[in-house]
């Protein structure tokens, strides 16, 4: 059986966490069906995500293949075509495209979200730039404000800490998860924080009110490991 504290920790190093996190994913999805009544529809959905640097790479400036300027006005007279012209830039960037996943649980017929689960990215916590950790950071206020149930878990040991104030007191632990229901106009958390060297905890999650539910992440996350080989990958 794999040490899956110092896997995640491999994987994360690898920088393979982008393909791993859909597999762990899918395994909570496992987890969660038995235990969801049968008009709960449990999906793993999926965006593509662009990650390119905060800072462009090298610029080549090139001016314009034909210049005017007003001949015999004092002010141009004096000055090349190339000076009179407006600037040209051709900028190379690096990219990365990947897809990024989430867990949605939602209810028929009307297939409404009830309730949401996101394993955080290095993109999300900020790691590669600003720019997804922010979009994150709208989604997750997106779910704050339509009321949806959800479950965030951060196993990650790199990047900034995106833990909602209530939880501030969580920035101690190397790793953490929490969720939140919403109930008659109040938020309601639960927290959890280990150790980079302890095992993952089993945490209870309440989908909609009265409808709790138990995810083994230690159980879910070694499942993930062996449907791929992950200690190969990771080595």
């Amino acid at each position: 059986m794999a040490d899956i504290p110092a896997l995640l920790t491999r994987i994360e190093r690898k920088r393979l966490w982008a393909y791993f996190h859909k597999d762990w994913l899918l395994q909570i999805r496992e987890v969660l069906r038995p235990q969801l009544p049968r008009e709960l529809a449990i999906f793993v959905e999926s965006e593509a995500v662009v990650i390119a640097p905060d800072s462009a790479g090298p610029t080549a400036s090139l001016s314009p293949d034909v210049a005017i300027a007003r001949p015999g006005h004092e002010t141009f007279a004096a000055r090349s075509a190339e000076q009179v012209s407006a600037m040209v830039l051709e900028v190379d960037e690096e990219i990365e495209l990947y897809e990024s996943y989430s867990l949605v649980i939602r209810r028929a017929p009307d297939n409404r979200v009830v309730a949401a689960a996101e394993i955080l990215s290095p993109t999300n916590k900020g790691v590669f730039g600003t720019l997804d950790k922010e979009k994150y950071l709208r989604k997750r206020e997106a779910y704050f404000d339509a009321g949806i149930n959800l479950l965030e878990i951060d196993a990650l040991l790199e990047g900034d800490r995106l833990l909602p104030p209530a939880l501030g007191s969580l920035r101690s632990f190397d790793r953490t998860a929490w969720t939140v229901c919403h109930t008659a106009g109040r938020r309601h958390f639960r927290s959890w924080g280990w150790s980079a060297v302890e095992p993952l905890p089993r945490v209870e999650w309440e989908v909609e009110p009265g409808l709790s539910t138990v995810i083994d992440l230690a159980l879910s996350c070694q499942r993930a490991s062996e449907f791929n080989p992950w200690e190969t990958l990771a080595e």
